[in-house]
């Protein structure tokens, strides 16, 4: 095993940091869309009600992602067994991985849609929450909702814990948005 091979050992999600990235894409795009090209004006008439319109967009967001999050982990489950040979995580552990991976990146979705809402600016949005993320969980290390990804290990969350703690996280961001929304439009 090479020096990479060894990076990637000790870093058992660093396959999903794309996944994440793309969740965020999607959660925010999904929002944040409606501000581009003067469909903002045009949303209003359709749903009087924007939190409506948030909680569909939500829906739209909370469909598909578990769907893709599994695929997701499956290929970066047989990308790693490739790079690390033997030395990488055990096959039995790979279907909880995928399975956590979906458990992940929907509500890391969901929360960018949540925020994108409140600056109503996408650009703004992902420029905040790629970094934020991305180095929060290299720094600090596994995000509340990725230790759904690991195996059993010391620490102060399990998995369902840490996704329990996310969901209250994307909970919350939703809210904010939805208040902004109303906010605005008042």
């Amino acid at each position: 095993m090479g020096r990479h091979g060894a990076a990637l050992r000790h870093q058992p999600d660093a396959g999903i940091a794309l996944g994440r990235v793309a969740a965020i894409a999607i959660g925010t795009t999904a929002v944040a869309s409606e501000f581009w090209g003067g469909a903002l004006g045009l949303t209003p008439a359709a749903v009087p009600d924007r939190r409506r319109c948030l909680a569909a967009k939500a829906a739209a967001i909370a469909l598909p992602v578990p769907a893709v999050g599994p695929l997701t982990g499956l290929v970066t489950l047989l990308v790693g067994r490739t790079v690390l040979a033997d030395s990488g995580p055990a096959w039995a552990e790979g279907p909880r991985g995928a399975v956590g991976c979906g458990l992940c990146l929907t509500p890391t979705a969901l929360f960018a849609a949540g925020i994108a809402a409140v600056p109503c600016s996408g650009v703004a949005t992902l420029s905040l929450l790629i970094p934020f993320l991305l180095i929060v969980s290299f720094v600090v290390g596994d995000l509340p909702g990725q230790v759904a990804l690991h195996r059993p290990r010391e620490g102060s969350l399990g998995p369902w814990s840490g996704l329990a703690v996310t969901a209250l996280w994307t909970a919350a961001a939703l809210l904010a948005g939805a208040r902004a929304l109303v906010g605005r439009d008042a």
